[in-house]
């Protein structure tokens, strides 16, 4: 009983080793690890554990369920939007009755070059350069000009620029100098198109661009729509079909280039080389008022008959600056609804991360290397042996490695029973002939049931560590 006993033990030993190191995987050792396993569980009644697999699950549906709902409030708080003059502004990029679109178009076709400008005009190339373009068209501008860019931009006038300028406030300067001001990203205007009294009185006690070079000039309120004949030296043929509906009611000394009448739309402002064409309603350049009426041809032979023809459409001061910096950009579109949405994105995954304070997958420890050694593993098999006393079959596995090595080292199969068939190398080696006789005689004692003493059986490990470590002749 005991023997049994120690037997078990070394077979459970043999194959922990033998798990350890790679060879092989046995069904007992799996029963043992079930069964030492479940003995350690805690056993508590009720208690249901949930895989990883399906917490996951739920806690991204939870996640996204929340995201929905906070998407929906917020959907259901903005309510209408305001009415936003982005709009309504005769911006080039636009292509309703109150946009611009088709100025551009139009003058592309019939121009040698016609361009959106959407950078600060003190940027602007002077047209001393003969590749630069001669005139810049502002309509409308919401954004105030700057005082670099002003200055600039009186330069650049002087030296045989046309600024067609179409306002209805004179184009307002900024106060001061402030750092970055050139730089600065173009912001959306929030005011409406049209002021009324009050704001044009404003307008008036404040120094626009205009009132730099005619500072009598006034506008009048807006009236109707007017769509009749209109005269001038600038109108191709003296006369031309216009529609307009804000006129100059005090011109100072600018020449009238274009009136219907008393109703003075346009006027001529001389600066140095250059000229300022100041028209009194900022929609004549709009997309209905070029499919109303003649505005197009009477805007085309302005930009044509001044210096080699090209021509800019002002972009940043309707707050389509160009945008150079990505944080700016950045900025701009996390203020949108698609920004918002992934801010909100981004929230709920730091709030999974910090709330179960893991990152995709649980802290787990590196598995621990095993420990195995050449040494333990013959223990262990010697110790299997030993207690069921088989020295027999210890010896003939020994002679059986011993002739794999062997014919690994000479190429063909070795049968330490047999010398006569050896390989030539190995009749020639005296020692090696006399230790594999000796080796066979032993070997062939075990085999015949007789018992090997302990020298015997140590001889018999000897001699087959000599002879598979004795060099080829």
């Amino acid at each position: 009983m005991r023997a049994q006993s120690s037997l078990v033990f070394h077979l459970r030993r043999v194959d922990g080793n033998l798990r350890t190191s790679g060879l092989r995987s046995s069904d007992n050792a799996t029963f043992v690890r079930g069964v030492s396993g479940y003995s350690r569980r805690p056993f508590v009644q009720g208690a249901r554990r949930v895989r990883p697999q399906t917490r996951n699950w739920l806690t991204a549906t939870l996640a996204i369920s929340l995201l929905v709902i906070l998407a929906a409030v917020l959907g259901s708080l903005a309510g209408q939007r305001n009415p936003d003059p982005f709009l309504r502004r005769p911006s080039t990029f636009f292509t309703d009755e109150s946009g611009a679109r088709a100025l551009v178009l139009v003058m592309k076709r019939l121009l040698p070059s016609a361009e959106q400008w959407r950078r600060p005009l003190n940027s602007l190339a002077l047209p001393s350069d003969q590749s630069a373009p001669g005139t810049l068209i502002v309509a409308g501008p919401e954004k105030p000009i700057t005082q670099t860019e002003a200055e600039h931009l009186d330069r650049w006038l002087a030296e045989g620029g046309q600024l067609i300028l179409a306002t209805d406030n004179g184009w307002p300067v900024r106060d001061r100098r402030r750092p970055g001001d050139a730089e600065e990203p173009a912001e959306s205007a929030r005011e409406a198109p049209e002021k009324d009294t009050q704001d044009l009185k404003e307008t008036a006690r404040k120094e626009t661009y205009l009132s730099r070079h005619a500072p009598r000039m006034q506008w009048s309120k807006p009236e109707k729509v007017h769509n009749q004949r209109v005269g001038g030296v600038s109108l191709p043929g003296g006369e031309l079909n216009l529609q307009w509906r804000r006129k100059f009611s005090a011109t100072d000394d600018g020449k009238v280039i274009a009136a219907a009448g008393e109703a003075v739309l346009g006027v001529e402002i001389p600066v140095g080389g250059g000229r300022i064409v100041a028209l009194a309603d900022p929609s004549v350049v709009s997309n209905g008022a070029l499919r109303e009426a003649d505005n197009a041809i009477w805007l085309v032979t302005l930009a044509a008959g001044w210096g080699n023809g090209k021509v800019l459409m002002d972009e940043y001061h309707h707050g389509f600056g160009q945008r150079r910096s990505a944080a700016a950009l950045t900025w701009v579109f996390l203020k949108t609804p698609w920004g918002w949405c992934v801010l909100q994105v981004i929230a709920a995954g730091l709030l999974y991360l910090f709330g179960y304070r893991r990152r995709f997958g649980r802290v787990s420890e590196p598995p621990a290397p095993a420990r195995s050694s050449p040494l333990e593993l013959i223990e262990a098999r010697a110790g299997v042996f030993q207690a069921a006393a088989a020295r027999a079959l210890a010896a003939e596995l020994i002679v059986q490695n011993l002739a794999q090595d062997l014919a690994q080292a000479y190429g063909k199969p070795v049968n330490i029973f047999d010398l006569n068939h050896q390989p030539q190398a190995m009749s020639q080696s005296d020692g090696a002939a006399k230790q594999l006789g000796a080796l066979r005689a032993l070997c062939a004692k075990a085999t015949r049931g007789e018992t090997l003493t302990d020298q015997e059986f140590v001889d018999v490990g000897r001699m087959a560590g000599e002879i598979a470590q004795k060099p080829l002749p």
